[in-house]
């Protein structure tokens, strides 16, 4: 019996079955053992159940190399210090090419965890553009277990990541595409929906934020007919949204609460946080009463790295990372994954910095040596000018431009990058992935990005109950 096992096992591996299948199966032919560590098995304790699980919550962080983990943690808590997701119980190292590529983008790394398969770079949902795109999505799976659904972002809800999990569609560039065919998933694939791109869903004319090309102003409202059609709640208020979740009904709900992407929460031109979103995601979904996934995505890291701006990068995974905390202090039966779908620009952390440094001293130059302490691989910092030019007028005097000088603890400033470009490349180094909760004990060693569908995807059939 223990070879035909170990047979089977095999057998899992070899067809690319995730290791926890794997784990599993040989588990199941083991009368009175449990499910298997990569590294052996362990015997299961007589009469133990397999923890409660009230959901799964996925966090990806875009862009969000390893290297700005560990500088957000200097810049945030010093040498000593901790952030709340290096709390997390269990890890792992994540693979990323994509079917094309060494070096994924973003729609194919979210499609790879979306829906368990590798897929072409710039196709969104699907293998590639000529696939009739028939792999489930994880929301897929979770509906038919009977558990609610959402996804939160403070990217347009049509960009790369949120956009894989909803949808199917041949380009991650299609927004007006991605936006009508979001509409109609609504209430069938996800229960709520909260993020930006306000532009794309609604007639947003009226915002002076906002500029449509011709023929752009006319999609924007077939989609905010259909949502209509399709009895989707739309929120472009906050306090609206949060009076709502407090007593939510049915019916599908959208929040759109910026044009496009959210601006640089350190930039101070919002009070919304990622935080609240899915604070207000998680209140609806449980009015429910029954399991739920939500997708979280932290979008504006990877942003700021293809502008080399480190003190952006740097505070949107504190943002991250307060949302991770709010999770984890508040929703103790549910299993947590953080993860990044792929490095951005080649941050670097360079030496020596004191000991002792830690905030605005880290974005500029080291005091012992005058050298750059963080620069990039790639990207606009290449010129190291770090200046803009601005307009301005001394009374009775006429226009004229002033060549503004940036420091390192203005937002906009850039480290210096060694390879030119209007934007940093993504970089092709194996990322992070981070669990805690029920089940957070299978995360471990180096696994495909895929792998973290077929994960979420067990854990989702071990509760099964009926469709909504």
């Amino acid at each position: 019996m223990f070879q035909s096992c170990v047979t089977l096992v095999r057998e899992k591996c070899r067809k690319r079955i995730s290791v926890w299948a794997a784990s599993t199966a040989f588990g199941m032919c083991a009368a009175g053992w449990g499910i298997l560590m990569l590294g052996g098995c362990q015997p299961a304790k007589p009469g133990d159940k397999a923890p409660k699980l009230d959901g799964i919550v996925l966090f990806i962080s875009d862009g969000t190399s390893q290297e700005l983990i560990s500088v957000a943690r200097y810049y945030s808590q010093g040498a000593r210090g901790r952030l709340a997701l290096e709390e997390m119980a269990h890890s792992a190292f994540v693979r990323t090419p994509s079917a094309n590529s060494l070096v994924t983008d973003s729609s194919a790394a979210a499609t790879a965890i979306a829906r368990g398969i590798k897929v072409v770079n710039g196709v969104v949902g699907k293998a590639s553009a000529t696939d009739p795109g028939n792999a489930p999505s994880i929301l897929d799976l979770a509906r038919k277990a009977g558990w609610s659904t959402g996804v939160v972002s403070d990217d347009s809800l049509t960009g790369a990541t949120p956009a894989s999990f909803l949808v199917e569609n041949n380009a991650r560039s299609d927004n007006y595409g991605i936006a009508e065919k979001i509409a109609d998933q609504l209430g069938k694939r996800a229960d709520v929906a909260l993020g930006g791109g306000s532009r794309y869903f609604t007639d947003d004319v009226d915002n002076p934020a906002v500029f449509y090309f011709p023929g752009a102003r006319r999609q924007s409202q077939r989609v905010e007919e259909k949502l209509r059609e399709n009895g989707v709640r739309i929120f472009k208020d906050w306090d609206a949204l949060k009076e709502y979740a407090a007593r939510p009904d049915d019916r599908p709900v959208i929040g759109l609460f910026a044009p496009g992407a959210f601006s640089y929460y350190v930039d101070g031109d919002r009070t919304l946080r990622l935080k609240d979103m899915v604070e207000q995601a998680v209140a609806i979904l449980r009015a429910k009463n029954r399991p739920f996934f939500l997708m979280v995505e932290a979008g504006l890291p990877d942003k700021a790295c293809h502008q080399n701006q480190a003190k952006r990068a740097i505070t949107e995974v504190l943002e991250l990372d307060a949302a991770i905390d709010w999770v984890r202090k508040n929703l103790p039966n549910v299993l947590v994954l953080a993860t990044t779908d792929h490095n951005t620009a080649g941050l670097t952390f360079n030496g020596y910095p004191p000991i002792g440094a830690r905030g605005e001293a880290l974005l500029g130059p080291d005091p012992s040596n005058q050298r750059p302490i963080l620069t990039w691989a790639s990207g606009p910092g290449f010129d190291r000018k770090n200046t803009r030019t601005i307009i301005a007028q001394d009374p009775g005097k006429p226009w004229r431009e002033v060549i503004e000088q940036r420091t390192p603890s203005n937002p906009h400033y850039r480290q210096p990058a060694l390879i030119e470009g209007r934007a940093a490349l993504h970089s092709g180094g194996d990322v992070w992935l981070l669990a805690d909760g029920p089940g957070a004990e299978k995360v471990h060693g180096y696994v495909e990005n895929t792998d973290i569908f077929r994960l979420m995807a067990e854990a989702i059939e071990g509760t099964t109950r009926p469709s909504p």
